[in-house]
């Protein structure tokens, strides 16, 4: 892929994920945008409840559309809902409740 291209590329990818970190940071979990010279940036998402519980996100087209990607590389919902990826997010870093015995 031409540099101008994954340039155009990875700018996009950090608008769209500094969006889903406003959203999720107003949830109430850490969320930080990574960059790093020839890699595609990435969004590391903690529960600040249970520091282990934690993801590394990314955003990348598809077939023309934009997704958010989670690390294992399955798409989580395309990025015009933000909500919705928060939602999933924080359902997959939530603290599990107790069992009553």
């Amino acid at each position: 892929m031409p540099d101008s291209v994954q340039s155009a590329i990875a700018e996009q990818a950090a608008v769209y994920l500094s969006d889903l970190q406003r959203v999720l940071r107003e949830r109430g979990l850490l969320a930080r945008v990574l960059t790093e010279q020839g890699r595609l940036p990435r969004l590391r998402v903690i529960n600040p409840e249970a520091t282990s519980l934690a993801e590394v996100l990314s955003a990348s087209p598809r077939e023309g559309e934009w997704f958010f990607w989670w690390s294992w590389a399955a798409p989580i919902v395309e990025v015009v809902h933000l909500d919705r990826a928060a939602e999933r997010v924080g359902r997959v870093l939530a603290v599990a409740a107790p069992h009553a015995a």
